[in-house]
């Protein structure tokens, strides 16, 4: 007789992916890693991988491209709004709001309201938006 059964996950195993830290911890021990091995593929400290995993604090925008090489996708859903697409690809970017006004020629207060707001009532400014959404510089 063979008794067959599923092995217990890891207690450190997160059970839901909420935070951005529970993807990193989950693709961590996914890979056999430990946390100063996932720091160093990052390229932050230990100390920062551990607060993010135990959801202290979550990464800074400038770190996201790496966050999201590390985990082969972007753990943020870009939301239904243009604002909330918006906002989420300029932190797969690592793109402070300040940096994306300057690449596309707005004021950053321009680009908070459009985040916020979720809607660009300007249709040249959803032209500039959609193009950078598609990849294109998004200059005239």
């Amino acid at each position: 007789m063979t008794l067959r059964a599923l092995k217990p996950l890891d207690p450190a195993y997160p059970k839901e992916l909420l935070t951005v830290g529970d993807h990193i911890r989950k693709r961590r021990l996914d890979l056999g890693l430990l946390q100063r091995d996932a720091a160093e593929r990052i390229g932050v400290d230990t100390m920062t991988l551990f607060n993010w995993e135990v959801g202290r604090v979550r990464p800074n925008v400038r770190v996201m491209p790496a966050v999201i090489q590390f985990l082969g996708y972007d753990p943020i859903p870009p939301g239904g709004t243009l604002g909330a697409r918006l906002r989420a690809a300029r932190m797969a970017r690592g793109w402070s709001q300040a940096e994306l006004a300057g690449e596309i020629g707005v004021d950053p207060s321009t680009v908070s309201t459009w985040e916020l707001r979720g809607e660009i009532q300007w249709p040249p400014s959803r032209e500039i938006v959609a193009r950078f959404l598609r990849g294109d510089d998004g200059r005239d």
